[in-house]
């Protein structure tokens, strides 16, 4: 398939509203979470948790509904700032692993100054893209994707292939996870996955001695994508591809041998040698099968691979993470740094990076992975029209 363009960002994270707030927070090398205490209902307390904060000012919508609007906004403007004008099929693909979480659960327990007729309406999955489409004209076909914590790369992937086969002249992809319950949280902290009682440095290792999970995260993002030829960009998308390992519901099947290869058919639309990879943007979970995949993939990619993860920093945000990775690389692309986090343990992959460094250059390749098997890759390079 031929390349596509990422020419607009937009991002909302535990650290602020903003994708300036997000950069901040990682050049900061600060985690995003806390610890939560009066949460209510069943959260445990305290709860480690990057939450996403309360926006400013009065509105009847949730944190989800505005995320969405907030991020869409952004990265449009963004776009738009940098010479980028909507051709006649714009599209929204949206990716989320559970929709306005808030607003379904208010819907049931919420007092009756919103009416239910309203509640229903913007708890559906379509609303907060059909609002999109709708303040913006756009015209383009929209859906939402879910493929567990590979959604939003997922979608990056489904907006390659409507722009590849002309279904569209661009495509807007949001993500968002926000709004957790503290039942979601001790469900899936029972799974071994989620830890919510400790700190992020002592959960979240990837590549390194001790790693055991994931504190959970909340984000939304998005990234304006064109295949129209651009004279500034951030990326170019030189490639997509998505598998499954058909192996379990939520654990990663151990030889790996899916994840490789839905690596080497990214690379291979890309035209690009698996030792020409500079960056290996991992998954990153933290957990035991998550950290196998990561390190199988960055032993296939061969010893010149610098491999990092932004999970610890800005928890795990679910079906949104892997456009987060996207957004920070984006950044990267124009700033010249990769915000990597500093490694805590002393014994450590040998090519995981020893924290901030130098933007290399060259290709860069990202890996999604997703209960349910779900397994997505992008190979990317920063943008050679021109500079930002």
């Amino acid at each position: 398939m031929e390349h596509v363009d990422v020419v607009g960002i937009g991002a909302v994270t535990g650290y602020g509203w903003g994708v300036e707030a997000m950069w901040d927070g990682l050049l900061a090398g600060r985690t995003s979470a806390a610890p939560h205490t009066g949460l209510g209902g069943t959260f445990p307390d305290p709860c480690w948790y990057a939450r996403v904060p309360h926006p400013p000012g009065p509105s009847a919508s949730t944190r989800y509904g505005r995320a969405v609007t907030a991020v869409a906004l952004e990265a449009l403007a963004d776009a738009r700032a940098h010479g980028w004008q909507p051709g006649e099929r714009v599209a929204v693909l949206h990716a989320t692993t559970g929709a306005d979480r808030e607003r379904s659960r208010e819907r049931y327990l919420g007092p009756d100054d919103v009416s239910s007729r309203r509640r229903f309406a913007e708890q559906l999955w379509t609303t907060p893209l059909g609002q999109v489409m709708i303040d913006n004209s756009f015209f383009g076909p929209s859906a939402v994707l879910s493929a567990a914590c590979s959604s939003s790369l997922h979608a990056v992937a489904m907006a390659h292939r409507l722009l590849a086969c002309g279904d569209a002249t661009d495509v807007v992809v949001t993500s968002a996870d926000v709004g957790y319950d503290g039942e979601e949280i001790r469900l899936y902290a029972e799974l071994g996955a989620l830890v919510h009682d400790s700190p992020p440095d002592e959960v979240c290792r990837p590549f390194q001695e001790g790693t055991r999970g994931f504190v959970i995260g909340e984000a939304a993002a998005a990234v304006v994508l064109t295949a129209n030829p651009q004279d500034a960009g951030y990326l170019r998308v030189l490639s997509t591809a998505l598998g499954n390992d058909a192996y379990h519901p939520v654990l990663v099947e151990p030889s790996g041998r899916q994840v490789v290869a839905t690596v080497d058919r990214a690379l291979a639309d890309a035209r690009v040698d698996p030792s020409e990879i500079s960056l290996y943007v991992a998954h990153a979970a933290g957990t035991s099968d998550s950290n196998a995949a990561d390190e199988t993939v960055l032993g296939h990619l061969g010893p010149k691979t610098v491999a990092y993860g932004l999970k610890s920093l800005l928890g795990h945000t679910l079906g949104t993470a892997p456009l987060l990775d996207l957004v920070a690389l984006a950044c990267a692309s124009v700033e010249g740094v990769i915000p990597a986090p500093h490694p805590v343990s002393d014994r450590r992959h040998p090519q995981l990076a020893e924290g901030h460094f130098l933007h290399p250059g060259g290709f860069a390749l990202q890996l999604g992975l997703g209960y349910g098997g779900n397994i997505a890759a992008a190979v990317v390079q920063p943008h050679i029209g021109g500079e930002r």
